[in-house]
């Protein structure tokens, strides 16, 4: 067997999903321990409410002004330790990109097995079906992070995550309890604890992730949600989320929808079980289907101080070293000279701007758009 073959067939690649999801459980005991209307209500809390109902817009709006936004947990975070169920994972056999402005979040997660050279291909149409499968052995998660109470003063604030993408969506399989956890700061601001609001028998966190800032993991934001919705109320395009920042930048974009089916005798969703099953049935064009959508991150500007956007690790293993914005692919909309836009024009595409620290030159630079008449500009209001 050649070594490719034995790479995208290695059993701890193809169990990094399980395993993630066992750690995730506890071992499996997370349902028994997050209890309704004790830890969580349902179905507002859940991750995927909001997409299956498709009122992700409206409400993400209406939490934005009604404050729901939080500056503690800013930053480009790395994952160090993500521990439960007698499991851990570390930056040995994973590594994590989670980006997160004031309210929005992308979070895209690489096992470290998944085989370097498929970079080198050019798209789904040149991989066998064994690497397609392990394609499958990825995650990227992007929405909105509630964080309660609103102040941000509280000794044991709990974030819960409202997924807008989701590697592991589908509608007949929705995830049955809370992305909601406990936020433990440590002081300087450096790194955070997530602990599971379920706790166990032994009034523990059912699981545990410790977070810790990536270099220059601080520093002005901006984040962006692509408009899919037209004049007629008629959804246009993939859901898109971008966030950046210092010099971070993530990008999220959702898979194509309706998804497929997979027939009544599934019992278990997630992107890996999915996918398998379609490479169980031969069924290649459902593979790639479950497998098109991107999480990408990247750094805005090189060692050099250029405008670069270039992508270190993809979903999409060919986009790596790609750019993801190139000159003259933005432009500003809806906007006075002197202020952030409400609205931006990049990757062919209308974004809203939901919040931007930086200034308006330093967003000019950053997009490749020409010279503004002023220098400054004050925090977007939206």
């Amino acid at each position: 067997t050649m070594p490719r073959d034995k790479g995208v067939k290695d059993p701890q690649l193809l169990d990094w999903n399980a395993t993630q999801g066992h750690i995730l459980t506890g071992g499996g005991k997370l349902n028994k321990f997050f209890v309704e209307g004790r830890d969580y209500n349902a179905p507002e809390d859940l991750p995927h409410y909001l997409k299956t109902a498709r009122i992700t817009s409206e409400t993400y709006d209406k939490w934005h002004t009604d404050g729901y936004r939080n500056e503690d947990l800013v930053g480009a975070w790395r994952r160090p330790l993500f521990a439960g169920g007698w499991k851990e994972s570390t930056e040995a056999d994973t590594i994590v990109f989670n980006l997160q402005s004031p309210s929005l979040f992308i979070d895209i997660r690489f096992p470290l097995k998944r085989p370097e050279y498929l970079r080198a291909k050019s798209g789904f149409k040149e991989l066998t079906m064994d690497e397609l499968r392990c394609l499958a052995r990825q995650h990227t998660f992007a929405g909105y992070t509630k964080i309660e109470p609103k102040d941000a003063k509280s000794a044991a604030p709990v974030a819960t995550r409202h997924h807008a993408i989701d590697w592991n969506y589908h509608p007949k399989f929705p995830r049955a309890r809370p992305n909601r956890w406990r936020i433990e700061l440590k002081d300087d601001g450096t790194s955070f604890k997530e602990f599971s609001v379920a706790l166990d028998s032994q009034q523990q966190a059912v699981y545990m992730e410790r977070w810790a800032l990536y270099p220059n993991g601080k520093g002005p934001y901006l984040a962006l949600r692509r408009i899919t919705e037209n004049a007629g109320g008629d959804t246009t395009g993939h859901e898109s989320l971008l966030v950046i920042v210092g010099n971070h930048f993530a990008y999220a974009r959702d898979r194509a929808h309706p998804l497929p089916e997979f027939g009544s005798r599934l019992r278990a969703g997630g992107c890996a079980n999915l996918v398998d099953a379609a490479y169980e049935r031969e069924d290649r064009a459902k593979m790639i289907h479950m497998l098109d959508l991107e999480g990408s991150y990247g750094e805005v500007y090189d060692s050099s101080g250029r405008a670069s956007w270039k992508i270190k690790k993809s979903t999409l293993p060919w986009k790596e070293g790609k750019q993801l914005i190139n000159p003259n692919d933005a432009h500003f909309l809806d906007s006075r000279s002197d202020d952030i836009p409400e609205i931006l024009e990049v990757l062919g595409s209308k974004w809203k701007v939901y919040e931007c620290s930086f200034t308006r030159r330093e967003l000019e630079k950053m997009l490749y758009v020409g010279k503004s008449k002023s220098s400054t500009c004050t925090r977007s209001k939206l």
